[in-house]
């Protein structure tokens, strides 16, 4: 009897794994506090040079006010100002007022500004306040964010094969473990330099917490509420997205943000007696007595009566599967009419999140209340997965995949050329509505592509693209300093563009999962008539940690 069909028997999701998903999707809130602190603890505030008292004598001042040399000194702009000894010598000759100075286009040297006041108004104090990444040093702050996403690309990679070797549950407790150290030692940074390798690996440890949680939300059910459990875990982490808004609003300075994301940690230690570690993986290692223990506390708790000479078939059956599994390699998805499939599809997975994270870290451009956009940026993700797992079924996944990557690219590029604060925000939002549904479609989409012997290596280049979008985001961001809209126009360009490749895909719905290379590369299979079979191959599998989203 195969694992699934014995949870047929005993709940697909029955009481027992409706608790167990409550507890696994706090972990998803958590999770997006970290993967998006960086909008609060890494946020640029408004500033200007601090120019030093300048001690004139009477005989300068005439009828000019100090604070009015201070203000045609930072005329210059932030970074530079003009040099106080030369305006000083101009205005202590008595040929020059600071109007003729202007009016005359007389050329004063400029100096580097090396001390800054930044305003309180909006930010508290944040790293770039700390540790003054403005003007020269403007290029760590961008940086700061591309690396934070490289250490969830580790993370990925180091955490998913982990768990595949040594289980769910220490993994899990690993990273936990790491986020609470990290995420301490950042907070109490005593320079940037000491506070960038604890944010990679506050990035890399949160990755793979929400990697293992998010596997074994989906390993824990069912066949048939598999997709529901991954949308719930990812909808909980929208709820974190909006909560750390309202943490960031009320805390402001960002020491005190980086604990309180951390500190609740510590409130998970619980969860090593209160969760139970994945029963396909102990079944994939063999460890037959551990996996049949869970399997009767799961009937127990569900209030079903199972018999013993079910899981002994289970479990025989179950080993003789997996010891009969065929080794490929990724060469096999570089074959002629392969590459190319798989090049669109991880082209949208670059992109898909790319777009994500570039609305996500870019709502303080927006104009307006930061703290507010951001909270509604995660809002709109909840009703975008709710239409998915209403819409998917029945119209399918190309149409979908094309029509949200085409308005959502279009509220973008539209965004960018408006300047009107409330129109700009709405339009933002249809982009990250859209962009969020487009997300959730493309990885649906390339787990029922990619056929089943290259299915996991196909879906692990998937997520390592989308770290490479993450990792880009930032950069493209700060490319609103050569034009303001530039961003926005390349994100929505590129979503377009992406859209468009996205219809030389084959339509998945309904169609049998293919099991070669040739099954994926025939655009002739038929829809299968019975309900289930196919599709519990892929839902059998769609819990793999290789499986995991850009968002993990």
């Amino acid at each position: 009897m195969h694992f699934d069909e014995l949870l047929n028997i005993v709940g697909e999701f029955g009481r027992f794994q409706k608790i167990r998903l409550f507890l696994i999707c706090l972990f998803g809130a958590v999770c997006a506090f970290h993967a998006m602190n960086m909008v609060f603890v890494g946020a640029k505030p408004e500033f200007k040079c601090s120019v030093s008292n300048l001690n004139l004598s009477d005989s300068v001042y005439g009828n000019i006010t100090e604070k009015e040399i201070h203000t045609f000194i930072l005329e210059q702009g932030s970074c530079e100002i003009y040099s106080s000894d030369d305006t000083i010598k101009l205005l202590s000759s008595g040929n020059y007022t600071l109007e003729q100075i202007r009016s005359n286009n007389i050329s004063i040297s400029t100096e580097k500004c090396d001390n800054w006041i930044y305003s309180r108004e909006v930010y508290g104090p944040t790293i770039v306040t700390q540790f003054d990444l403005i003007c020269d040093n403007d290029w760590l702050r961008s940086t700061s964010k591309t690396l934070y996403f490289f250490g969830r690309l580790l993370g990925a990679v180091i955490f998913g094969q982990l768990s595949d070797i040594f289980g769910r549950k220490p993994m899990l407790f690993v990273n936990l473990f790491l986020l609470l150290v990290a995420g301490c030692v950042a907070s109490a940074s005593p320079s940037f330099f000491v506070f960038i390798p604890f944010y990679i690996l506050q990035g890399a440890s949160q990755t793979g917490l929400f990697l293992v949680a998010y596997t074994m939300g989906t390993e824990l059910v069912g066949p048939s509420y598999r997709l529901h459990a991954g949308f719930l875990v990812q909808s909980a982490y929208s709820v974190g997205f909006m909560t750390l808004s309202i943490i960031a609003y009320l805390i402001r300075d960002w020491r005190y943000i980086e604990l309180a994301i951390t500190l609740p940690v510590i409130l998970f230690l619980p969860y090593y007696w209160l969760l139970p570690e994945s029963i396909r993986w102990l079944l994939s290692k063999n460890q037959k007595e551990k996996a049949q223990e869970i399997i009767r506390k799961v009937a127990k708790i569900n209030k079903v009566e199972i018999k013993e000479e079910m899981l002994e078939e289970m479990t025989s059956e179950q080993n003789n599967t997996i010891q009969t599994d065929k080794k490929h390699t990724i060469l096999d998805l570089c074959r002629p009419k392969m590459l190319l499939l798989s090049l669109n599809v991880w082209f949208n997975w670059l992109i898909n999140a790319m777009v994500y994270y570039g609305l996500t870290l870019g709502t303080d451009n927006l104009g307006g209340d930061p703290y507010i956009n951001f909270c509604i940026a995660g809002a709109v993700e909840i009703p975008s997965y709710i239409l998915c797992m209403l819409l998917l079924n029945r119209l399918g996944r190309k149409k979908p995949l094309f029509v949200s990557m085409v308005i959502g690219g279009g509220a973008c590029i539209a965004s960018g050329f408006v300047d009107s604060v409330t129109p700009k925000i709405i339009l933002a939002m249809v982009g990250k509505f859209c962009i969020t549904a487009s997300y959730a479609i493309i990885y649906l989409m390339a787990a029922e592509v990619f056929p089943t012997v290259v299915r996991n290596i196909g879906m692990g280049v998937s997520s390592m693209c989308a770290r490479i979008g993450g990792m880009l985001s930032p950069q493209i961001l700060e490319l609103s300093f050569i034009w303001g809209p530039l961003p926005l126009v390349l994100f929505g360009g590129l979503s377009i563009l992406a859209g468009g490749l996205a219809l030389f895909l084959p339509e998945t719905a309904g169609k049998p999962l293919p099991q070669t290379i040739e099954d994926a590369t025939d655009g002739n299979r038929k829809k299968y008539r019975k309900k289930g079979t196919e599709m519990d191959i892929f839902l059998k599998h769609e819990g793999d940690p290789k499986y995991a989203n850009g968002k993990i």
